[in-house]
């Protein structure tokens, strides 16, 4: 019965994460480049986008990969249902090496990404992600080693207010100083009008 409800609470802590969080972004710097060669190059910062699809499950988008001294770019990709394993006491959660498979269309040619290694770890106290992935990318010769330690990013509310009046040649439109529409401004008022205040 305690196993039960062990699981029944992690399901529904879980759950009510994936409620309140849809996808959630993670930025931060990040390497690529030939491990077997010691070829980095630097990235000031990247951004990852993490979802989750089950207690167990998640996909993790990864940015557009350029690695310039190859002239080569790896477009953005999902690498779905990647395994993870939740701490009920800590709220980390972490990635154990595993691999997998995708294919993205570029242009009108389907390639293959193919991840020899992908480990990841969350840590809930400072909101950090840090992931490791080996890949090849379809024809390339070489494994390429992606690395990013991240930090979440909180999406910005959209804000309210007028942020712009669209217009035409005809007639302006008016708005009083609170953002009300205007049908028939007075003469000596002040309104907005191509979201300059203007006195009519």
């Amino acid at each position: 019965m305690k196993k039960t409800f062990t699981l029944f609470t992690i399901l529904f802590a879980c759950l009510t994460a994936m409620a309140q969080h849809g996808e959630m972004k993670f930025a931060g710097p990040s390497k690529f480049g030939v491990e077997a060669m010691d070829a980095w190059q630097d990235n000031e910062t990247d951004t990852i986008v993490f979802k989750m699809n089950s207690v167990t499950e998640a996909d993790i988008t990864l940015p557009a990969l350029t690695y310039n001294a190859m002239k080569m770019t790896i477009p953005s990709f999902t690498i779905h249902n990647l395994k993870f394993n939740y701490d009920m006491t800590t709220h980390n959660a972490s990635f154990p090496e595993q691999t997998y498979e995708e294919t993205i269309t570029v242009g009108e040619e389907e390639k293959k990404i193919t991840g020899s290694a992908f480990t990841a770890e969350y840590n809930a106290t400072d909101k950090s992600f840090k992931i490791t992935t080996k890949l090849s990318y379809g024809k390339m010769p070489v494994v390429v080693t992606y690395t990013i330690d991240a930090v979440y990013v909180k999406e910005a509310k959209a804000a309210t207010g007028i942020n712009s009046v669209a217009t035409s040649n005809a007639q302006p439109i008016y708005f009083d100083l609170s953002g009300r529409k205007v049908a028939e401004p007075k003469a000596g008022g002040i309104y907005i009008i191509n979201g300059k205040k203007l006195m009519k």
